[in-house]
């Protein structure tokens, strides 16, 4: 779907913020590509599109890989990098950063400044960092790469505790791999934690632990990261209740409301089903016990403490 300007407007705000958490606000430009891209006639749109092939564009790996599978391009995704190369013309680029998944449009930006007399820009990419639920098999980390849409990634404007929280959650294996992509700890150093997690001379959770209060500092600061720790521990090593337990009323018809249903309901959880898969894996506690009947429900008149899985909690009053 073709989002609103208000939407893009939105979104673009919502970035920006993010990247100030790195760049300098006070010395940086932000610019919308509307500013040339949406001044251009047809004419004008004709005239970039003559400034590649098609031949060099089915070469995109994406393109080329539903070419082979029979399946359909839009003509509108060929004019994707060109419009992204034209920027790196606009603004007389440099550097452009991106990741691997982007090299072939960052290279395209390189040919269509060198047509357009300027010094093509250098092309620097960053390996894609792969999400919360990847995993090792025969000695890779495999998975889908960190995304919103697929909820495995860790938010940069996250509060301090949602960061830790799921940065501990990752394996031991893909721990490495975010220490290698994430940390400022030098590599020489890293690979001898990891030898002491191998020897069991280190905990790899105190290992883990110093890789998410480093990257919690690194967003917000290094005391909301030592509080974010205190908690993580009282909640998960203790066992505790967390301090900030999240008070839902659901207000039902009937004697009780499944389980399943409440935490959708309280949004603890996404959806029903996904309640029902965390119950069939043995996954919620009501009150400090595991739920085991299928079925069970929530009476009505009561206020339950329920936990469906490592971060998520709600106490659930039912009216």
């Amino acid at each position: 779907p073709i989002p609103t300007r208000e939407e893009i407007l939105d979104g673009a705000k919502t970035y920006a913020e993010q990247a100030f958490k790195i760049l300098d606000r006070e010395q940086t430009r932000l610019v919308y590509n509307s500013e040339w891209l949406g001044e251009m006639r047809f004419d004008d749109v004709i005239r970039l599109a003559g400034k590649y092939t098609l031949a060099r564009m089915m070469e995109r790996d994406d393109f080329k890989t539903r070419w082979a599978e029979n399946r359909s391009i839009s003509i509108h995704e060929l004019l994707y990098p060109l419009a992204q190369a034209y920027d790196s013309v606009e603004l007389e680029c440099d550097v452009e950063l991106g990741g691997t998944d982007q090299l072939f449009n960052l290279l395209v930006g390189r040919e269509l400044m060198r047509q357009h007399g300027q010094k093509p820009q250098i092309v620097m990419t960053t390996p894609i960092l792969e999400g919360l639920d990847a995993r090792e098999e025969d000695g890779k980390i495999v998975g889908d790469k960190m995304s919103k849409s697929l909820d495995n990634y860790v938010g940069i404007t996250e509060p301090p505790e949602q960061q830790l929280g799921k940065l501990m959650s990752v394996s031991d294996a893909l721990m490495w791999r975010y220490y290698e992509l994430l940390s400022d700890v030098p590599m020489d150093e890293v690979k001898a934690r990891k030898a002491a997690c191998a020897s069991g001379e280190a905990n790899p959770r105190d290992v883990k632990m110093a890789l998410a209060k480093e990257i919690v500092g690194r967003y917000h600061d290094d005391e909301a990261a030592a509080e974010a720790e205190r908690k993580w521990v009282a909640q998960f090593s203790k066992r505790q209740v967390p301090e900030d337990l999240r008070e839902v009323t659901l207000e039902i018809d009937g004697d009780g409301v499944w389980i399943p249903k409440a935490l959708a309901d309280a949004g603890v959880l996404k959806s029903s089903s996904e309640g029902k898969r965390r119950l069939k894996a043995g996954a919620i506690q009501v009150d400090g016990e595991k739920v085991t009947d299928p079925q069970a429900q929530l009476a009505k008149g009561g206020r339950y403490v329920v936990k469906a899985g490592k971060r998520d909690w709600a106490a659930i009053t039912v009216k």
